[in-house]
């Protein structure tokens, strides 16, 4: 099996594997272990220091039972699992004031999947992937019994939605000023690297078209797009180098946040201009527009309706600020029925363009102040706010 592009950073992740494998087995009785994510695909980034090798960020793992299991048991076993690989087994977003430490907030992380219903998965890139770019690293492949899906064009804004709060974590005042410490330097590359690898899956799904893995994508990204946006692909052909071989720095690493920062910007208003007929110039024109119209369309191909009537159904997005106020406790989300997981995103790349334009706070704060508490109006304390946010919706890992 590969895992990664590195003969002898497979063995390393083998052996981490047989241990997380003994572990889960023991504990979960799975009918099936499913490896997704980088090492899933073959793509596993891995750090060479000397004569070291150590794979990078996290194991991804679909655990597949007869049997529901819970949340609570899940992150349980996954923090045994990364005990036992000697790893911390923290998540970094949950934890996003402290200092990154690589082995820290290296984690295995375990998701479910029901054996009776893996012909009904919803129709989300993670569906594809699991069908055709992952692993079976125990028991049954069960890939074959997975529905076979066309991912729909929602999926290219959700690919952008993630690496905006992630470009948030990775920066902060401290940093922008160039002072990095322990390994988050490697973290902001790590997430610099995978936003152009988002751009690149957003805008081919723009085209009708979707790879389950990125070396695939960007083939696909350069045959579409090469000649139309040469300086993006070549930045996105850097990446998936950067990606594979993670021991590679960055140079100049303030510079390139930026420009990763501006090129997902781009990325967001090509596709709104394309599909949602939104011309925007300006950020807060292009939020604005988004959040009119983004919310009667995002959910249609989610929904467990047949389309005609999904198509009616935006409303019952409301459900999702109710189970965000039973996490948060924070009332205001229930005065708007549109999805606060939108309104995080959005909100996102305000701040993001809010580093150097500071005309945008106000804006930013207008869409933060409904779903979270801002300490003050400050880009500092609205970045901790929002990533607070990011932390509770996402992590309910939803879909």
């Amino acid at each position: 099996m590969r895992y990664t592009k590195s003969n002898k950073a497979d063995k390393i992740v083998e052996k981490d594997l047989e241990i997380i494998k003994k572990i889960i087995v023991k504990e979960l009785k799975p009918i099936s272990i499913i490896l997704f994510g980088g090492f899933g695909r073959g793509e596993g980034s891995f750090e060479v220091i000397g004569n070291k090798i150590s794979p990078l960020n996290d194991y991804d793992m679909y655990v597949v039972t007869k049997k529901k299991i819970s949340e609570e048991r899940l992150e349980e076993v996954g923090l045994e699992c990364s005990n036992a690989i000697g790893k911390g087994g923290r998540e970094f977003v949950e934890k996003f004031r402290e200092v990154y430490d690589k082995n820290k907030f290296f984690h295995v992380d375990l998701r479910w999947l029901n054996y009776s219903r893996l012909g009904k998965l919803k129709r989300i890139n993670r569906t594809y992937e699991l069908k055709y770019g992952s692993t079976i690293i125990y028991g049954e492949d069960v890939r074959k019994k997975i529905n076979d899906i066309s991912v729909p064009l929602s999926e290219a804004f959700r690919y952008l939605i993630n690496p905006a709060c992630h470009l948030l974590v990775v920066m902060d005042e401290r940093r922008l000023e160039g002072k990095w410490q322990k390994d988050e330097e490697l973290y902001a590359q790590h997430h610099i690297v995978k936003t152009y690898l988002a751009i690149a899956s957003s805008l081919i799904i723009s085209e009708g078209k979707f790879k389950a893995n990125y070396t695939d994508t960007v083939n696909e990204f350069k045959k579409l797009y090469g000649k139309k946006f040469p300086k993006l692909t070549k930045k996105i052909e850097e990446s998936l180098d950067l990606k594979v071989k993670a021991h590679k720095k960055m140079k100049d690493l303030k510079k390139r946040w930026f420009e990763a920062r501006n090129d997902l910007t781009f990325a967001l208003k090509y596709i709104s201009k394309k599909h949602l007929d939104i011309d925007a110039k300006e950020v807060k024109e292009l939020v604005e527009k988004l959040y009119g119209k983004l919310p009667y369309t995002y959910f249609i191909p989610y929904l467990p309706f047949p389309k005609s009537i999904a198509k009616i159904a935006f409303p019952s997005q409301f459900f999702l600020n109710i189970i965000y106020f039973k996490r948060t406790g924070y009332f205001k989300v229930l005065l708007n029925w549109k999805d606060v997981g939108l309104r995080i995103a959005l909100s996102a790349f305000l701040l993001l363009s809010a580093v150097d334009d500071k005309s945008l706070i106000d804006g930013a704060y207008s869409y933060i102040k409904t779903f979270a508490r801002v300490k003050s109006k400050t880009w500092k304390d609205l970045r901790i706010a929002l990533l607070y946010s990011f932390d509770r919706y996402y992590s309910q890992k939803l879909i």
